[in-house]
């Protein structure tokens, strides 16, 4: 069984080899604060022995109570000297339990997690490496919505995550050298608009993207899969190419 595969096994099969294995709230950790405003930010991490397990507190905002609100965490590597090559996370409740592992997304490097609104954001970009890459999904709430409150993510190499008591662990051997990565995270409370208005997805808000809205409203295709109701009125209409045209030219969002 290729390797990436074995690991993958074993970080969803976490649960069964933690069993006797329940751990107090990790006494090391990095504690990334409130969190609870709109904001996007990266932790670069790196591990001090091949089979750590390093940990970061925080406390995010819940996703729930409006439609645009989320939090989108993923770690991809910086593909520089000795990254992680399966660096995979999971996310802790604060009573110790795993609520949600990192998807794996790209055969490997690329690991995500996405709560809350079901509005896609653009996906992580893999640049080419020696690992297989394949088109990464968009954000899209695939793990439902988060309540307020405090969380702990867990982040390694090769690693198997137990179902409660902060259970982590590691497969990979201490001498390992592949010990860096960045862990990203995206939050959006829902009292707050979110109005991405870049609809093409090609990095820029401009007329583009009222061109790409405009055919979407007039039943062309969507590649991107975004809410063509961008005022969230409830209606799919001018008024929403309107309002990007408005964001776009400096008024803010609807």
């Amino acid at each position: 069984m290729p390797l990436i595969r074995f690991a993958r096994v074993l970080a969803s099969l976490g649960s069964l080899i933690a069993v006797s294995r329940v751990h107090a709230q990790p006494e090391e950790y990095v504690d990334l604060g409130v969190r609870t405003t709109a904001e996007a930010f990266t932790v670069p991490v790196r591990l001090r022995s091949g089979n750590e397990i390093r940990w970061f507190k925080i406390v995010l905002p819940t996703t729930a109570g409006g439609p645009q609100g989320f939090v989108d965490i993923w770690a991809q590597p910086t593909f520089d000297g000795y990254f992680m090559r399966y660096g995979a996370f999971a996310m802790f409740n604060q009573f110790g339990d795993r609520i949600a592992v990192g998807r794996d997304v790209s055969d490997g490097p690329v690991f995500e997690s996405s709560f809350g609104c079901g509005d896609p954001r653009p996906p992580t970009y893999v640049p080419p490496v020696e690992i297989p890459a394949r088109e990464n999904p968009a954000f899209f709430g695939q793990e439902g919505h988060l309540p307020a409150g405090e969380y702990w993510v867990a982040i390694g190499e090769f690693p198997w995550f137990g179902s409660t008591g902060w259970s982590a662990g590691s497969i990979r051997p201490p001498e390992s050298l592949d010990r860096e990565t960045d862990l990203y995270f995206r939050i959006q409370p829902p009292d707050i608009p979110y109005c991405d208005g870049d609809f093409n997805w090609d990095g820029n808000t401009d007329q583009d993207d009222v061109l790409y809205l405009a055919n979407v409203l007039a039943g062309g295709e969507n590649p991107t899969g975004r809410w063509a109701d961008y005022n969230r009125d409830g209606n799919t209409d001018q008024d929403d190419l309107l309002a990007l045209v408005h964001t776009i030219a400096g008024g803010g969002c609807p």
